[in-house]
């Protein structure tokens, strides 16, 4: 069940606190701090963590389903990928802010309208972050935190 946790996973303590079909259900808890937050240097372990403990459906992987699943109120260990979290921040605030400055830029370049380049930009942006909800959904299992440690 679990895997190899290195320095290129961001981990986080969970309890158990049910089961779905797939995997099981965590409680992650907030943790009380981070010292490269404090240091000024995120590392993005806020996608882990929330002011208050919140509920996380983890799904195991085929191989596991036959082993025993955790018990309910155990504590188990739960990863992110920091590379997927590079990743998603740079498709969700690079890639509609790239798009939406190279099109206005060509829309100023185009026409004389004041408001053609702003009106462009702010367009693509919305239109980029709405195609990237469903272009993401589908490769959702990506960004999900994986189980690494049970007991």
């Amino acid at each position: 069940m679990p895997i190899s946790a290195s320095k290129t996973f961001i981990e986080r303590q969970a309890r158990v606190v049910g089961y779905h079909d797939k995997g099981i259900v965590v409680e992650v808890r907030a943790s009380a701090g981070c010292t490269q937050c404090a240091k000024g240097q995120g590392c993005g372990a806020g996608l882990l963590s929330r002011p208050r403990a919140w509920q996380l459906e983890i799904d195991l992987p085929p191989s596991s389903r036959g082993e025993p699943l955790p018990p309910v109120d155990s504590e188990v260990t739960v990863a992110m990928q920091k590379a997927s979290i590079t990743q998603l921040t740079g498709l969700i605030y690079g890639l509609p802010l790239l798009m939406g400055l190279v099109v206005a830029a060509i829309g100023s370049v185009v026409s004389d309208s004041t408001w053609l380049a702003p009106g462009l930009f702010f367009g693509v942006l919305m239109c980029g972050m709405v195609g990237l909800k469903y272009v993401l959904g589908q490769r959702a299992e990506f960004f999900r935190p994986q189980l690494i440690d049970a007991p």
